[in-house]
């Protein structure tokens, strides 16, 4: 069951209301495919952090290009920022998904780096752990469809529906296990069912990367 936690929900602005709203749907969704993705959930963690912020982020690859990672947060409150961090532990808690920071391994080097010529198979790294890890990071989402999404799609791909409530979220994915790590930061976006009334997934790009 999804939770929304915010004790003075009524006492907000509906703007502010929609955006702590509309974040755990979004966050919910991208928490459950991560679960899918992933070899089973002891292979996961999740920040609560609405991503954005330098020193979230500070541990990943830098890369050039993608969506701004600073552009969301900069514009929640600091009070929001913790309303979001707070459901967000609660919806981690109920899917019993691991919550906390990135894992750090600074001489783990590249996954592209280590594999065998020709091959799919990697060198393993003394400095790179022996299990495979995978820790998320989700944006706080943004209103209708960024100028990212709209550069991702392919000239010739069809005309997108632009009617009803739609959401942008930048999430990042940073993989680490014994050949290496890699980075990938992608942008979802959503729009919200007239049927249903749930924020559900239309596209998904890939912005940037490092491997």
């Amino acid at each position: 069951m999804l939770v929304i936690a915010f004790a003075a929900a009524c006492a907000l602005p509906r703007e502010r209301r929609e955006i702590l709203a509309a974040d755990a749907e979004t966050f919910d969704a991208v928490v459950r495919s991560q679960m899918g993705d992933s070899v089973g959930t002891a292979f996961l963690r999740v920040d609560s952090r609405p991503a954005g912020d330098k020193e979230i982020l500070s541990s990943a690859p830098s890369t050039a290009g993608g969506l701004d990672p600073d552009s969301a947060v900069d514009s929640v409150p600091e009070s929001d920022a913790r309303a979001i961090t707070d459901q967000r532990k609660k919806i981690l808690r109920d899917l019993r998904v691991e919550e906390g920071g990135p894992f750090v391994y600074p001489d783990c080097g590249g996954f592209r780096t280590s594999r065998f010529r020709d091959t799919a198979a990697v060198h393993t790294n003394p400095d790179c752990p022996n299990a495979f890890h995978r820790y998320v990071t989700v944006g706080v989402p943004t209103r209708g469809a960024s100028s990212a999404v709209t550069k991702a799609r392919r000239p010739d791909a069809p005309a997108p529906d632009t009617t009803g409530e739609q959401w942008t979220v930048l999430v990042t994915e940073t993989a680490v296990g014994p050949g290496g790590q890699q980075f990938h930061q992608y942008a979802w976006l959503f729009r919200r069912d007239v049927q249903t009334g749930k924020l559900g997934v239309i596209e998904k790009y890939l912005l940037s990367w490092a491997e």
